[in-house]
């Protein structure tokens, strides 16, 4: 993992780090005028540990991941989630509910319909099952800005009140005193970058939506940004 070191003209220090993650790049600049060089990067370590136990849960293309898992599980059949996916797609399922339907991470099921995500569920305990054993649980459309949210309370115990986290330039969230267009907030961007890669599928039909166009929402929160910027997306269709 690539380190730059600096001590700005206030005396603060200075560390950017960038490393491969969720299949694209993550840049990390944090920043500090109490903790020293080595201490930041310590946080970058804890930073890229985090997102890794997140991408092993929630990464469907991997095989070994609790999703991919989850997502060859024989119709019927029950199991108990670890505390993690189940907060994942707890909050999916809610999302998908608040948006009446727009935000759906079934929507990569072979022949899905908008009742599709109702045949998962989620049980006491953790539990989860689903009446079809051909859905599909994608995450892709969420797990960024799910990973900025839970990477803010560990930067927040660690001391660490400047920051700026960029996942793929699509998921960005900044703290404090950092360069960047927003500050103590998340930018999501979504939508297709162009006019060939075909990354939303409108729920409501089961259809790749076409053209060379993005949405680009402030959020608080990075889970809340990856949400209304797919749902912006859909509606400006």
């Amino acid at each position: 993992m690539p380190c730059l070191t600096r001590t700005l003209p206030d005396g603060s220090d200075a560390v950017y780090a960038w490393f491969a993650a969720m299949h694209t790049r993550v840049d990390i600049l944090l920043r500090s005028a109490v903790h020293g060089p080595d201490y930041l990067t310590s946080t970058i370590g804890l930073i890229r540990r985090q997102i890794a136990r997140i991408e092993a849960t929630g990464n469907r293309f991997d095989p070994s991941s609790e999703l991919a898992a989850l997502n060859r599980l024989p119709a019927g059949r029950i199991v108990t989630l670890s505390p993690l996916l189940h907060h994942i797609l707890a909050l999916c399922l809610d999302y998908h509910k608040q948006t009446e339907g727009l935000f759906d991470i079934t929507v990569n099921t072979p022949g899905h319909t908008p009742s599709t995500i109702t045949h998962i569920h989620l049980g006491p305990g953790r539990t989860f099952s689903r009446d079809l054993d051909t859905i599909i649980i994608d995450l892709s459309g969420f797990i960024k800005g799910y990973t900025l949210d839970r990477i803010k309370p560990l930067l927040l115990r660690r001391g660490i009140t400047d920051a700026l986290i960029n996942m793929g330039n699509s998921s960005i969230m900044a703290l404090g005193d950092v360069p960047g267009p927003v500050t103590d907030a998340c930018l999501t961007t979504s939508g297709n970058d162009t006019p060939d890669r075909l990354h939303i599928i409108d729920p409501r039909t089961g259809q790749p939506l076409h053209g060379q166009r993005t949405s680009q929402v402030i959020t608080p929160g990075g889970a809340q940004g990856e949400v209304a910027a797919t749902v912006r997306f859909i509606r400006e269709q």
